[in-house]
């Protein structure tokens, strides 16, 4: 972990921290290539192929509460995932816990969003 990675987590409660890197692990394995870009004042890691929104997968999130994962193109893949939550033109997230890490129905969600970026971002 660098150490701006652990100074931004460390106002979280441990179990908030430990659910992060987990998931963290987990996209690294799903994304392989990927770049990780920390933006301390937005709050999130983000996960792209390339320059801007338009290379983003998707975002940690972490909060006093929990983890969420929230993709970028999560719109479009709504209907095919019921798992996804929000209402944003955009973006759909699910919140993160140990049994969701685990779960197929969540690698499913990213590597279709990883398959759906590939496909329409022109990168």
């Amino acid at each position: 972990m660098s150490s701006s990675l652990a100074i931004f987590l460390g106002g979280y409660p441990h179990p908030v921290r430990e659910l992060f890197l987990e998931t963290q692990e987990l996209l690294e394995r799903e994304l392989p290539n990927s770049q990780q870009e920390l933006d301390i004042a937005a709050k999130m890691l983000a996960f792209s192929y390339g320059p801007g929104y338009k290379g983003m997968i998707c975002v940690l999130l972490p909060s006093q509460r929990g983890v969420k994962l929230s993709f970028s193109k999560g719109a479009e893949l709504a209907n095919k995932h019921p798992l996804l939550e929000g209402t944003g033109k955009k973006t759909r997230y699910v919140e993160v816990s140990r049994s969701l890490l685990k779960s197929q129905k969540l690698l499913d969600i990213i590597r279709h969003a990883k398959v759906f970026h590939d496909m329409t971002s022109g990168l």
